[in-house]
């Protein structure tokens, strides 16, 4: 059995409604002037602007994020339409382009025709080289559980507008691994066997099988109810969620609000002991707290966009201030000093921040189904 679509389902944008939707903030951003780069803010005080004009200046900068991102996808050879020989850096790439509405092969970044020959796209290139990657078992990583999880994301969030058979057969091959690697106690660890389990990786099932069961990929209910089991025994007495067993922490106290959030448990007596154990993070470049800083707030900003309400309007206009603030002149973000993401990137390579980065503000942006309520 499902888990009913009442519960999980979300609306998606008719393809031919996202794209004019995108096309026509493209064309306005387009014809606007350069924006100057964004003062520093005072964080704690920084005010919600009007709909439009966070529309734009999000834009802005996320344009130019995917304009560094196209840059340093690979081209050639037999790893092209990667960023990373880790599938996580792919996935997150591949969400950063379609959570600002770009689609398989039209668009800035879509197929072209030169000489008569097609000249395949950013996400059509990326989509040949992950699905290239998957093992007949169904998994798609080089190390664990965390880049299968964002694969299959990826390739669900894709899936709702490419029918392509070969991308439908490996995801739903995905989402199986992912199930049978579901652990007795209801949660996933970094293998894919049903052996041990940690909100952390847990939480990549959890949004992977959502997006999944939008796709109308079949999940099973018993798949749904033991992961709802076991996030709630990682909650903590007086709010947040833990990495293993009952306590609290920056990252996977936000991962453990959205989880139930999507799974359609959002009024869980829990939930609003953590929207307040969240908002004593500092929102705040560096000083080692939150120690994974983009890691947090891809899940932090979800799960407050989930709450809705003075949460909400309270919180996001300081991450997305502090965002645009720290851009740099080429469009991708730096890890800030002191956290545990340095060696994620290099002075060359900033894919996984600078994803991660696009997605958190795309939050604004609704495109993936995934930021809808």
């Amino acid at each position: 059995m499902n888990m009913p679509r009442n519960l999980l389902r979300r609306v998606r944008l008719p393809l031919t409604g996202a794209l004019l939707l995108g096309s026509g903030l493209l064309a306005y951003v387009m014809a606007q002037p350069a924006a100057p780069p964004a003062a520093p803010v005072n964080q704690a005080t920084a005010a919600p602007l009007t709909e439009l004009k966070v529309i734009e200046r999000v834009t802005t900068a996320t344009d130019r994020a995917l304009g560094y991102l196209e840059q340093k996808q690979i081209k050639d050879g037999p790893e092209a339409g990667s960023w990373s020989p880790n599938q996580a850096f792919n996935a997150l790439s591949m969400l950063a382009f379609m959570s600002k509405g770009h689609v398989l092969g039209r668009g800035k970044y879509g197929d072209l025709i030169e000489g008569g020959t097609v000249k395949p796209g950013v996400l059509t290139r990326a989509k040949k080289y992950m699905l290239s990657k998957a093992q007949p078992t169904g998994y798609i990583s080089s190390s664990s559980m965390y880049e299968h999880g964002l694969s299959t994301l990826a390739l669900a969030e894709m899936y709702g507008m490419d029918p392509d058979p070969d991308l439908e057969a490996k995801l739903r091959k995905a989402v199986d691994l992912i199930v049978r690697s579901q652990s007795p106690a209801g949660g996933w660890r970094y293998n894919p066997t049903p052996t041990d389990q940690d909100m952390s990786v847990t939480v990549m099932q959890i949004v992977a099988l959502r997006a999944a069961n939008n796709a109308e990929i079949p999940v099973p209910q018993q798949t749904f109810a033991k992961v709802i089991k076991y996030v709630r025994s990682c909650g903590g007495p007086t709010g947040g969620y833990a990495y293993q067993g009952a306590g609290s922490g920056p990252q996977t106290s936000a991962a453990g609000a959205l989880s139930l959030q999507l799974l359609g448990k959002g009024d869980d007596a829990n939930i609003p002991r953590t929207m307040t154990y969240l908002t004593t993070i500092p929102v705040q470049w560096g000083g080692g707290n939150p120690p994974y800083f983009y890691y947090f707030h891809y899940y932090a900003i979800q799960a407050f966009y989930q709450a809705g309400g003075k949460e909400w309007n309270d919180w996001h206009p300081r991450v997305r201030e502090l965002l645009l603030e720290k851009q740099n002149k080429d469009g991708s973000w730096d890890v800030p000093a002191g956290t545990s993401e340095a060696n994620l990137v290099t002075p060359t390579s900033k894919i996984y921040s600078t994803a991660m980065a696009t997605l958190v503000l795309n939050i604004y942006m609704h495109y993936l189904p995934a930021y809808q309520r």
